[in-house]
């Protein structure tokens, strides 16, 4: 796969992208933000200083599977996982315990929004943003966790990131971390935000916070502890909003928040590998451990795609969809759908997989290889994301405010792959590969000029 652009690609910049000083553009993503927390937020002070200043999207759609890498890199590109090529939060590594993830810039296949905007001479930064490791640009914060066992999680983040900005930014806000807790981590996550945004010199500001996230996963959609971590949120909004808008308030600063799925609560995990394995796909060795495979699950929580070794074995495809048609047959098995060929295509995953599954509510995909197919969801995971978007109440929200933002405007839906063409419209620039189109609804006239 391609890593990050050069002039070699055929960027499309406008005028007004290259007069620097023109306008600057900050994207928060906070995962896990939806479209039901609009009553709660609009009832905050930092959210609602948004809400007041500028436009609204009440329910975004996400694309297939509502995972939050595939999601970012739509955010970015403006195009479906099949363009974009991250077609969920994990790799393919069959028996791999852990997974690595899509944590570097060379897994997307497109060309993203902070490209475009290196290309037009504008400075970018990207805290915690998925994907953004080796991404080239001026200031990164990878998002990176460690991956197989005595792997250095410090060496991993100063190769992916940016090190003398990393060092200096430790050394200053180290403070507020408490290894990797999702809470400690936004307020790192804030604080730097906001000493790169106070700092006049970042054109595109990209912050990923994740605690809310972390919570649903945890307690479920409406656990006991979302209204405080919706609430810290804000807290952790004001501090970047007051940073971002000095000197000169919304007059050269735009401000783009948006969520990037829903959830549903679950309350059964279905070990897919461990079906597989029981049915002779995957082999084990006499202590459970993984040998071989045949076909592997690769989960993404909602939804689990499925890979075939040999792609070209006729016999073997007919025997896994047979064997799938048995397996959804049960319902205890938690299977609501199996997808294949040309479906694939329609649900925007191209052809890279050879089937795909999608859960029945209450139920979530695990690839762990566990004693049983089926058991209840342990502690700690009561939510789940990753499923088709256009599951009933299943949409996040959108909120602008600032420079290049049509003040008071509000559309009742859109999907997130209009998300990119309509930031990259706020700096004057286009995405290439995009699918979506520019929302002009939500922007000022003239915005697209910078």
């Amino acid at each position: 796969m391609p890593g990050p652009p050069s002039s070699a690609y055929n960027t499309a910049v406008s005028p007004g992208a290259r007069n620097r000083a023109s306008r600057r553009l900050v994207v928060i993503s906070l995962d896990g933000l939806a479209s039901a927390d609009y009553e709660t937020v609009r009832g905050l002070p930092s959210f609602r200083r948004l809400l007041r200043q500028g436009a609204l999207c009440r329910r975004m759609r996400g694309i297939y599977p509502t995972q939050t890498y595939a999601l970012h890199a739509t955010a970015l590109t403006g195009a479906r996982p099949a363009g974009h090529g991250i077609l969920a939060n994990s790799r393919l590594q069959p028996g791999r315990e852990r997974p690595e993830w899509f944590w570097y810039r060379d897994a997307i296949r497109l060309p993203t929004l902070y490209d475009q905007a290196m290309e037009a001479g504008l400075s970018t930064a990207s805290l915690f943003w998925p994907s953004a490791g080796r991404s080239g640009q001026r200031w990164v914060l990878p998002e990176i966790l460690p991956g197989r066992l005595g792997m250095s999680l410090a060496w991993r983040v100063l190769a992916a990131g940016t090190p003398l900005f990393l060092l200096d930014m430790l050394r200053r806000y180290g403070s507020l971390l408490r290894g990797l807790d999702r809470y400690h981590l936004d307020n790192f996550t804030a604080a730097v935000a906001a000493h790169l945004a106070r700092s006049g010199r970042v054109d595109l500001l990209l912050v990923h916070l994740l605690d809310l996230d972390a919570v649903r996963h945890r307690e479920g959609f409406q656990g006991p502890a979302v209204q405080q971590a919706l609430e810290q949120q804000d807290r952790r909004l004001a501090r970047i909003l007051e940073a971002a808008l000095q000197p000169d308030g919304w007059k050269r600063t735009a401000v783009v928040l948006f969520g990037d799925h829903a959830f549903q609560d679950v309350h059964t995990a279905v070990n897919l590998n461990t079906a597989l394995a029981r049915a002779g796909f995957v082999s084990l060795d006499g202590r459970g451990r993984f040998r071989g495979w045949l076909a592997w699950a690769n989960t993404a929580e909602g939804s689990a795609h499925l890979y075939l070794r040999d792609r070209e074995d006729r016999s073997l495809r007919r025997r896994l969809a047979g064997w799938l048609r048995e397996l959804r047959s049960d319902p205890r098995h938690g299977i609501e759908e199996v997808y294949r060929g040309p479906q694939l295509r329609k649900l925007g995953l191209g052809g890279e997989m050879d089937f795909v599954l999608e859960a029945r509510p209450g139920f979530y995909f695990s690839s762990r290889l566990r004693p049983e197919v089926t058991e209840p969801a342990p502690a700690g995971t009561r939510a789940c994301h990753g499923y088709r978007p256009d599951r009933e109440g299943y949409t996040s929200l959108l909120m602008a405010a600032g420079a290049g933002v049509r003040a008071g405007a509000e559309l009742e839906e859109m999907s997130i792959l209009d998300l990119g063409p309509t930031l990259a419209a706020l700096l004057g620039l286009s995405l290439p590969g995009a699918e979506g189109r520019v929302k002009s609804e939500l922007l000022s006239a003239g915005a697209g000029d910078g």
